[in-house]
């Protein structure tokens, strides 16, 4: 109740069925997944999506190949984690076993949550001294988010990420690219920004840096927060650039990637035309905005700022757009316009 009155200023409780239906999902969440996936995934999507992926990888192989201020030997490195990254799209290879869980329509609200804690005390006790199980996913295949995991060098996208704004699998690629494409990049950034870059590519806790390297990295990175730091959301309240750094590492290094992954698509299957006067890079750009649109109360907002390592969805929409060239080409910005950053102070990373 604090949380959602006071804090995020909710003005009433959500509906019954809505709170009834997140209680199943967070119970029972791959059951229900099988049932989305097969109601809102075809083969087709995931297919084409795994093509995405492996572009927008191999792009970031190519970024890494040619970076300046890092050396060869912690590219050799760094391009190892990559080939080494295991992928998850949609929905697990093997969906939960919940035959044993002693839940029934008979039972009260109460009873069926204490089979539900039961049943995954007893999973947990049955795993203690066995390996672990890297099959497993951390979330369910209709959650809206995707993630990164360090410790098995894995990035997972479920099924209902891969859904509009970000993806369609029957859309213009370049708005997929900009959509789904720079999520997926973000994700891979995460392997190499100020959290991930500590963990190998065998998701050991394990320098792998030169120190040379690592200096030239925090460098970027700090300027990068300092950028940030500038960016006001609210009258006198501004982005926490150290607090999000990880995140818009994410982003930036995301949509480069995405960015490029298109760019090689393009290669292999030649270039659309204009789409209602759109380019494909402008089309690529407006997506990424899009999937970004926001509408929060002012106390959300200043909650978010002060909890969420993420920026505020109007700032991601924007802000990292400011330190790739290729948006200034795509839209002809020119010094003197709004969204121009003079290149000394934008931001190169990956």
């Amino acid at each position: 109740v604090f949380y959602s009155k006071y804090l995020r200023e909710a003005k009433e409780q959500r509906p019954a069925d809505e709170r009834a239906l997140a209680t199943v999902n967070g119970t029972v969440g791959e059951a229900l997944g099988q049932l989305y996936v097969d109601a809102k995934f075809p083969p087709e999507a995931k297919a084409k999506a795994e093509l995405m992926i492996a572009n927008v990888i191999d792009a970031f192989k190519e970024r890494i190949a040619f970076l300046d201020w890092m050396s060869d030997s912690t590219k050799t490195k760094a391009i190892e984690k990559l080939d080494k990254f295991t992928v998850k799209i949609a929905y697990p290879d093997k969906w939960e076993d919940y035959s044993t869980m002693e839940v029934s329509a008979d039972k009260s609200y109460f009873e069926n949550m204490t089979a539900v804690n039961k049943w995954g005390e007893l999973k947990n006790y049955s795993e203690i001294g066995e390996p672990v199980d890297k099959t497993e996913w951390g979330m369910s295949p209709q959650t809206v988010n995707a993630y990164f995991n360090p410790l098995n060098n894995e990035i997972v996208f479920p099924a209902a990420i891969l859904q509009p704004p970000f993806y369609n699998y029957t859309a213009d690629e370049a708005v997929n690219y900009g959509g789904i494409g720079a999520v997926i990049g973000h994700e891979i950034s995460h392997a190499f920004d100020d959290s991930g870059s500590r963990f190998d590519a065998d998701g050991n806790l394990k320098n792998w840096w030169t120190e040379a390297d690592l200096a030239a990295f925090t460098e970027r990175a700090d300027a990068l927060a300092v950028q940030y730091d500038s960016v006001m959301v609210l009258p006198d309240v501004y982005v926490n650039g150290k607090f999000t750094l990880g995140e818009n590492i994410g982003d930036l290094g995301g949509l480069l990637g995405a960015y490029d992954g298109l760019q090689k698509y393009y290669a292999e299957n030649g270039r659309p035309e204009d789409i209602d006067g759109f380019t494909a890079e402008q089309r690529f750009f407006m997506s990424w905005a899009t999937v970004w649109r926001t509408k929060s109360r002012d106390e959300a907002l200043r909650t978010q700022i002060k909890t969420d390592p993420h920026s505020p969805g109007l700032v991601r929409a924007t802000q990292p757009l400011l330190n790739i060239q290729a948006f200034y080409d795509a839209f002809d910005i020119k010094e003197g316009d709004d969204m121009y950053l003079a290149p000394e102070k934008r931001v190169s990373i990956w």
